[in-house]
């Protein structure tokens, strides 16, 4: 991961809490932002990505999605990763 990009991990904050996070990211000069959902919370990783682009609007772009699994303490938990690009 470069100094132009930076990942978030979606948890039991508040959806808002991350818009601000990422917004702040963006404004500090990163380019590149990776949210993640794990199990429960890949709905939510979908809901911050639309509720950054309703926001933004074009100034941001979908750059990759990512599903999969991963084994997280002997278990295999699914997983989203949504790319996103600041557009200039």
């Amino acid at each position: 991961m470069s100094s132009e990009e930076s990942r978030i991990t979606i948890g039991n904050k508040p959806i808002l809490d991350y818009i601000v996070s990422i917004a702040i990211l963006f404004n500090q000069g990163i380019r590149r932002i990776v949210i993640k959902g794990r199990g429960d919370n890949i709905s939510k990783a979908v809901a911050v990505y639309n509720a950054i682009k309703e926001r933004m609007g074009d100034s941001v772009k979908l750059s990759d999605v990512r599903i999969g699994s991963e084994d997280r303490r002997g278990k295999l938990v699914s997983f989203i990763e949504i790319v996103i690009e600041r557009a200039f």
